[in-house]
């Protein structure tokens, strides 16, 4: 008897909590909630590669009933595709099965230069879909000729009013990682900077994110000394994010965090309505748009980020303007939108 298959497998890392604040986790709860909604949850499958160390054989039996009972798959092993790419092409052979790889990060290009092997399973697919244009011409021309341009997402929130200068000090923030390459320090030195242009602690930071044990020495020192204008405020889960934000001024966002793609953190920036002030590093360009959505400011000139916190307090009209430009980039970089063209390219 013939068993008809499901719309859409997922094959991924998945899960909820600290552990899973990836933005390749959130990615997948955010995919896997608007496909639900589109199909129903029934016809939505997930093959979750969590823990593939642990449970190799369950990862793999994962794996291969989705392919078996799916007719679309997207593919989204993050960090693991050296391991995954093959296992899931060679085991595909027998099921043939629409799979889209789903690329998050952006570093697929040097991996493939690093091993090019991987070429040939990652080309196979159906779709590579990378989150930069730039990474999509470079991985055209490593031979993966079926990459395509898949910004990231967000599900649409409606704005939101808010007041941020009736409050003083005024709050801003990172919202991230916490790691030294998520720029993390810098954040605190371009707070300290901004407060010597006001001339008074005008502006506290306030540090949002996983905690990472290797960084938590360097960064308790460097709060210490920061003199309480900056204070690590703990995880938030990802549905705790909007309503987080929308209550601080601005977002630093000072990565140069080596894999960085379309990050998560310009798209959370949107849906609160407020600036994001972004190192110029990798993509971040092709997301933030300067003086439009937020500002890109010289890698790691951290005397000109300061400048342009500063310049948004005393700028109401610029402030405004940034939040239209949020506002449509919102409804551009949707889910809704989004994936509404993507899924036209399912069986």
């Amino acid at each position: 008897m013939t068993v008809e298959k499901k719309k859409l497998g997922i094959i991924g890392v998945a899960g909820s909590g600290e552990r899973f604040a990836t933005g390749q986790a959130v990615k997948i709860r955010t995919l896997r909630k608007w496909f639900a909604d589109r199909y129903g949850e029934d016809q939505v499958v997930l093959g979750n590669i969590d823990s593939a160390k642990k449970h190799p054989f369950r990862v793999l039996g994962n794996i291969r009933r989705t392919l078996r009972d799916c007719e679309n798959v997207l593919f989204m092993p993050g960090q693991n595709i050296e391991i995954f790419a093959p296992v899931t092409a060679m085991m595909n052979k027998r099921f043939k099965t629409s799979i889209q790889y789903i690329v998050t990060g952006g570093d697929l290009a040097e991996v493939l230069k690093r091993k090019p092997s991987l070429t040939k399973y990652i080309a196979g697919f159906d779709g590579t879909h990378v989150q930069s244009v730039k990474l999509r011409d470079e991985l055209i021309g490593l031979g993966i000729k079926n990459a395509q341009y898949l910004p990231n997402c967000r599900d649409y929130v409606p704005a939101v009013e808010f007041d941020h200068w009736k409050d003083f000090p005024v709050r801003v923030c990172t919202y991230s990682r916490v790691t030294k390459d998520k720029g993390i320090l810098d954040a605190i030195e371009i707070v300290k900077k901004a407060n010597a242009l006001a001339g008074k602690d005008l502006f506290v930071l306030e540090i949002y994110g996983k905690m990472y044990d290797s960084f938590k020495p360097e960064l308790d020192a460097a709060l210490e000394e920061s003199g309480g204008i900056a204070k690590y405020m703990g995880f938030r889960d990802s549905s705790q994010t909007v309503d987080t934000l929308r209550s601080c001024f601005a977002i630093l966002f000072p990565t140069y965090f080596e894999c960085e793609c379309f990050a998560g953190t310009a798209l959370d920036a949107f849906c609160a309505r407020i600036p994001i002030i972004a190192n110029d590093w990798l993509y971040n360009s092709e997301v933030v748009d300067d003086h439009e959505n937020g500002f890109i400011y010289p890698f790691r000139d951290n005397d000109r980020a300061a400048r342009l916190l500063y310049e948004l307090y005393t700028n109401k009209d610029l402030y405004n303007h940034i939040q239209v430009g949020c506002e449509e980039s919102m409804k551009r970089f949707s889910t809704e939108t989004v994936m509404g063209r993507f899924n036209a390219l399912l069986k």
